[in-house]
Formats: C-alpha cells, sequence, structure tokens
C-alpha cells in the first residue's frame, strides 16, 4: 500500500477522534517540527490539528504519522477478520493538499484498528503502573519485614484476646508469656492494640459488610432483638440475613442503646441505625422481605408494634416472623398450664432445684449417695420456666439419671434425727412421692414429650433452618406426640418393661400400681400429648409465607405422580408475588417446579425463589446468641465498657473469622501506613516496672 492509499475501515466503525481521550504523551514523535508538514501544511497548522489526536506524529522527512500504531505495528492475539494496521500511517503519508490530508487523517482515527492500537497501549501503561506500585510495595514490605513480623504478631494477639471476648488485662500477660517463649512482639504495643485492633476493625470490616450489602442484588431480613445490659442500658441488637456465595448468613450489624422500650422507639432506632450504616429507605422498599423477632407488644403490637410502623414506614407486604423457638415456649407453657397433673410436676421439680440449690450442705451430701453408688451427681434445675425447652429437657434427663441417688439420700435425710421434724417431713413426702409408680409413669411421659420437643426447638435454632425445612420439622414433632397417645415412647415403654420384670425401677423399689393410677396416667398421657399437639400446631400455623414454603419440601409432596405434578402451584406463584422475587413469566416457573417435582432438577429461576425464601428467617436464636456473646463481653468486672466499644468487640467475636485465618499481615501493613507506632519502635514515657518475685514465691522459683 502506498502513501495515498486509503485505510481499510470496519463497517461498525463510527468513533470520533476526539471521544479517544487523552493520548500518552510519551508515544509521540518530533515534538519540534520545522517545515513542511504532509507536503502541504505549515506546522502551526499541523500543531492545532494534534488537539485532541496526540497520536499524529511527523517523521524526519515531514511525512505525517500514527506514533500509536507505529509502536504497535501487528495486532497479534487481537487480530480479527477485516481488521489490520495501515502501514501508511506507520511508514508516514502526504497529501497535496490540506483537506485530502485532514480526511485521511479523519478515516484514520475512527479506524477500528487505530482504536484497538490505542486500548493496547493505554492497557499496557495502566499494567506498567500497576506492575510498578506492585514492586514497590513488594519492596516496602521486603525493607520492613522485620516490623511487619512483630506487629503481626502483637495485633493477632489482640484479635485473638477479642475474638474469645477477654479482658483488655491480660494482654500485657499474654505479651510477656509470648516473649519468654521465644516470641518477638516489641515493647510498643503491649497495651493499646486491643483498643486500636477493634477501631480497624470498625473502620475496614463494618464498612466491607455494609458494602456487600449494598452492592449484592439479593433480597435480606432483618432479625431484631431487645435486652438489658449488665450496666442497666437497653440496647437493641440488629441482625441481617442474607445470602453470600450460595449459602444464606446471619451477619451481625449493630448493637444499639434504646431510649425508650416503645414501638415506635424500637422502629426509629432501627431505621435510624441502617441509614446512618449506608442502608438507604429504598434499598429497604425494593429487597427488605422479612422481619423476625420475638412476641413482645413493642415489637409484635397491632397497631404501635416496630413491626406494624416498620410496614407502615417502608413496605405494607413485608413478612413479619414471630420467633417459631418463642411460639414453641408459648405453646408449651399454654398446655401445660391446663394440666393440673403437669403443673403439679413443675412444683415438685422447682422444689427439688430449691432444696440443692440453696443448700451446700445438700449438695454435698447428694454428692456422697451418688458416689457410694457409683453415680455422678447430675444438678436438678428448673421445668418450664423462662427458658428454652432444652433447659427443661436438661432437668428432667438430670433427675432421670440421678433418680437412685436421689432416693437413697431423701431416705437417709428423712429417718435423721439431727434433722428438724419439719425437714424429716419434708424429706419423707418427696421420698414417698419419688417411689410411686404413678409419679415415675409422669416422668417418663413428660421426659418422652421434652426430648420430642427438644429436637423440635434445636432444629428451629440453627442457622440452616428455614421455612422450607421448618414445616417438615414440625410436622414430624406433631406425628411423633399425637402417636405417644397410643405407643409409649421409649422412656415409657423401658420403664414398664423394667417394674413389670422387676417390680423396681434402677435397683429401687416402688410400690404397686392401682387401678385408679392406672386410669390416672392413662388420662394424663391422653391429655399431655393432645394438649402439646394442639397448641403447637395452633401457634406454629400462621396461614402465611412459612406455610407456603412448606410445598417447596419434597418430603412433602404426595405420593401419586399425577396429584404430585399439580401441587404447591398456586402457593409457589403467592410466595413469587409475596416476596417480589425477580424470575421469569409465570409460566416457565412452573415448568421449572414441575420438571423439579418429576426429576429433581432445579431451575434458575426456581433456585431464585428457593434462595429468597431462604433468607426468611424462622428463629431469632441468633439474637439469643449474641446477647449471650455480649453477657461474656459485659461482665460485673467491665461494667464501664460503653456501647460503642462493646458494639466493635461483638462485631469481631460474631462475625470474625478464626484467628488462625486472620489476615493479621494485612492489617499490620495498614497500621503502620497510617503512620502509627510499630510493635519494635522504641517505647516511649515512663520505663516499665521489672516483675519481682514475691517473697513467698523464692521457694518455688
Amino acid at each position: 500500500m502506498d502513501g495515498n492509499s486509503q485505510p481499510q475501515q470496519n463497517s461498525q466503525s463510527h468513533v470520533d477522534s476526539n471521544e479517544q481521550g487523552p493520548y500518552n504523551p510519551d508515544l509521540q514523535a518530533n515534538d519540534s517540527v520545522s517545515g513542511v508538514v504532509g507536503g502541504c501544511i505549515e506546522p502551526g497548522c499541523f500543531a492545532k490539528w494534534r488537539e485532541g489526536r496526540e497520536w499524529l506524529a511527523v517523521t524526519t522527512d515531514g511525512s505525517v504519522q500514527c506514533s500509536a500504531c507505529s509502536d504497535i505495528r501487528d495486532l497479534g492475539p487481537y487480530t480479527q477478520e477485516r481488521l489490520h494496521i495501515d502501514s501508511a500511517f506507520i511508514n508516514g503519508i502526504k497529501a497535496k493538499s490540506a483537506k485530502k490530508l485532514n480526511d485521511k487523517i479523519s478515516r484514520h482515527g475512527k479506524c477500528q484498528s487505530h482504536i484497538k492500537c490505542i486500548e493496547i497501549l493505554h492497557r499496557r501503561r495502566e499494567t506498567a503502573i500497576e506492575k510498578a506500585v506492585d514492586n514497590s510495595a513488594a519492596l516496602w514490605r521486603k525493607h520492613n519485614e522485620k516490623t511487619l513480623k512483630v506487629t503481626e504478631n502483637c495485633i493477632r494477639t489482640a484479635y485473638m484476646i477479642c475474638q474469645n471476648n477477654l479482658s483488655f488485662k491480660i494482654q500485657p500477660q499474654l505479651v510477656e508469656l509470648q516473649q519468654l517463649n521465644g516470641v518477638n512482639l516489641g515493647y510498643m504495643l503491649t497495651r493499646l492494640v486491643v483498643i486500636c485492633s477493634c477501631l480497624l476493625e470498625k473502620k475496614k470490616k463494618r464498612t466491607q459488610l455494609v458494602d456487600f450489602i449494598k452492592n449484592s442484588s439479593d433480597k435480606f431480613s432483618i432479625l431484631i432483638d431487645e435486652s438489658t445490659m449488665v450496666s442497666n442500658k437497653t440496647c437493641l441488637i440488629i441482625y441481617i440475613r442474607i445470602p453470600y456465595e450460595g449459602e444464606v448468613c446471619n451477619f451481625f450489624l449493630q448493637l444499639v442503646e434504646l431510649q425508650s422500650c416503645t414501638g415506635s422507639a424500637i422502629c426509629d432506632t432501627l431505621l435510624q441505625s441502617l441509614y446512618t450504616r449506608g442502608i438507604s429507605e429504598d434499598m429497604l422498599r425494593t429487597r427488605l422481605i422479612g422481619f423476625a423477632t420475638d412476641g413482645a407488644a413493642a415489637m409484635m403490637g397491632r397497631y404501635r408494634g416496630a413491626a406494624t410502623l416498620l410496614r407502615e414506614k417502608i413496605n405494607p407486604n413485608l413478612t413479619v416472623i414471630h420467633c417459631m423457638n418463642h411460639k414453641l415456649e408459648l405453646a408449651v407453657h399454654d398446655a401445660v398450664k391446663h394440666i393440673t397433673e403437669a403443673s403439679h410436676f413443675q412444683m415438685f421439680i422447682d422444689s427439688l432445684y430449691s432444696f440443692f440449690s440453696q443448700s451446700p450442705k445438700h449438695m454435698r451430701e447428694f454428692e456422697s449417695a451418688a458416689s457410694d453408688l457409683g453415680m455422678h451427681a447430675r444438678r436438678i434445675g428448673r421445668v418450664f420456666d423462662v427458658r428454652w425447652l432444652s433447659s427443661s429437657c436438661t432437668s428432667v434427663t438430670a433427675f432421670w439419671q440421678s433418680y437412685p441417688a436421689l432416693v437413697k439420700l431423701f431416705g437417709v435425710l428423712m429417718e435423721d434425727k439431727s434433722r428438724s421434724s419439719v425437714e424429716r417431713a419434708k424429706c419423707q413426702g418427696i421420698h414417698g412421692k419419688m417411689t410411686q409408680w404413678l409419679f415415675l409413669v409422669e416422668m417418663a411421659l413428660v421426659k418422652d414429650a421434652l426430648e420430642t420437643l427438644q429436637a423440635l426447638s434445636l432444629f428451629l435454632q440453627r442457622r440452616d433452618a428455614t421455612a422450607v425445612s421448618a414445616s417438615a420439622e414440625v410436622d414430624v414433632a406433631l406425628r411423633t406426640l399425637r402417636s405417644m397417645r397410643q405407643a409409649d415412647g421409649v422412656n415409657a415403654r423401658g420403664l414398664k418393661e423394667e417394674f413389670e420384670s422387676l417390680h423396681s425401677f434402677k435397683g429401687v423399689n416402688v410400690s404397686q400400681p392401682s387401678d385408679s393410677d392406672h386410669r390416672k396416667a392413662e388420662v394424663f398421657c391422653e391429655r399431655l400429648f393432645v394438649s402439646l399437639a394442639d397448641n403447637i400446631e395452633r401457634r406454629l400455623d400462621d396461614n402465611g409465607i412459612i406455610s407456603d414454603a412448606a410445598v417447596l419440601n419434597p418430603s412433602n409432596w404426595p405420593s401419586d405422580e399425577d396429584e404430585r405434578i399439580l401441587y404447591g402451584d398456586n402457593k409457589l406463584l403467592t410466595i413469587r408475588k409475596t416476596l417480589a422475587v425477580e424470575a421469569a413469566t409465570s409460566t416457565i416457573l412452573l415448568k421449572e417446579f414441575h420438571q423439579f417435582k418429576c426429576h429433581g432438577t432445579t431451575g434458575d429461576n426456581l433456585r431464585k425463589v428457593l434462595i429468597t425464601v431462604s433468607t426468611l428467617p424462622v428463629s431469632t436464636a441468633e439474637c439469643e446468641r449474641g446477647f449471650s456473646a455480649m453477657n461474656c463481653i459485659l461482665t460485673d468486672e467491665r461494667n464501664r465498657i460503653n456501647v460503642s466499644t462493646l458494639n466493635n468487640l461483638l462485631f469481631i467475636s460474631i462475625n470474625g473469622p478464626e484467628v488462625a485465618y486472620f489476615p493479621a499481615r494485612r492489617f499490620a501493613e495498614m497500621w503502620i501506613k497510617e503512620g502509627r507506632h510499630a510493635a519494635d519502635d522504641a517505647p516511649t514515657g515512663k520505663q516499665k516496672k521489672t516483675t519481682e518475685v514475691h517473697h513467698q514465691g523464692r521457694l518455688f522459683s
């Protein structure tokens, strides 16, 4: 191709040269031009042409050249059909008139091959800058390797203290211990690094969580609960439930102090906290689908509860979930309250709890009796109190396992003449009660019921419990309770079989039951299991989206294939509409649902529905775990920690990775680059006092 040939054009190239952005001045050639340029124009005119087209250059013979194309010359892997570099602008061109020269330059500026060359050069420059930055960072790390290592050790130690809810006071001792073991931690950051580490977490990690929530397109739910701290302050704990890498996670967001415990104050505090963190009102309107809390009036009140006000301000269709664990507790309490025998059983166990918890002497005697029988004395607790069902099941199990030792103890105490007549009479009454066949049967029935309910309660407390799986677990528990009306459970069956063969239980002689005792046992069994099943079904069946989600669980599908194919279609469409899932048309969604029921394959649209439904929480157990972590941090000795510091410590303790996976090196680099003291800097201030051995310790030193 000669100097006057036209560059080949791509039919889709319509990019103006002025839109290509500034060109790298390092790539320009022959900036000072003398003589005629391009065979037809003066240097001053050419200088104006170069404005916005810095890739224009002049060769030694005065020809006009494209410095970008000259530098690239060959597109290599970027070569495409009908795309090649014009050799005329590599070697230089001339024209007879300024108009023809300008036309050639304009066409070349719009040519796809020229634009590709510009992109390649920009990419090269960016890569060179990145490599320079990486090389500079690598040199800095190499130069400061010792300092980084020492500071990293200090920050990792501080993180371990925060992660395990330990007191700040332990840090100097831990630093000294590691130094004695040969680990270099310097002398500068032996006391301050814990609080500074918290500040780093506050600035980096919390921002990272909020950025993830803001940048994600997934729906999310909010879990809140209210409690009183040791310092007598009322606080609100906030969790965000959102999918992360295909798995739904509960992230602790914030602990905030409440100025009032009314529904409006809770709602305003929640919204203000979210807005402050960067979660806008528009985001809440479009992506918030669930709000879970306990059943307190301030939370769930019909007119002025926090959930009601949140619906009014954010989304009228917001799904409000009353914690299923709390509803399960309420159902059990309703059943116990209406069964006289269950109430009497509760009072008896509570009297045993008081007998041992209020007297260390009684507890020592219990342990002695258990030791004589080769048993371990298990502590008796309360049943059906404010704690969750697991504690009631643990108390009944402790009584069941320690039964022989308890009978022996009270048998000895009721004959002990050194005790008052009132105490001996009380012990005699307890001993007589425990050796009755009817009492043991009631105990076995209650234990069977509590073990079934404990399994349900523990499942609902799991982080991976969802509305889809919860319905199946509730159904299993209800079926189990109703079946135990007719067939004995494991404990009741074991008790009756042992008594029929040995006329005793665990080596203890038990009184023979009368016909009246058998009738009372049957009545108690009927009332207990029917009342529990009915109350649980009434409490947990909300006729809402949690119940509708049961159709997505294969265990709930009909066994008949013809009946199964259309099962749950209407409820699936209701779920999609209620949660505003951005799926395809209803026809495509139902088709994927039918394929899921027939072949077990999950389409993209159905998968979106499943993940969105899983985002709805079924329990606020995560909030209770947060309060447990708070109580581990805010002890009686540390009750002056303010809410903001407690908030940061909770964020590390709950959301932070294990110590082995904590990126201490990255935080050490950030720490030093912010201009702070490194761990191996020379200490300032008063010299640390040397540790002296106490006089009595010299005997062992």
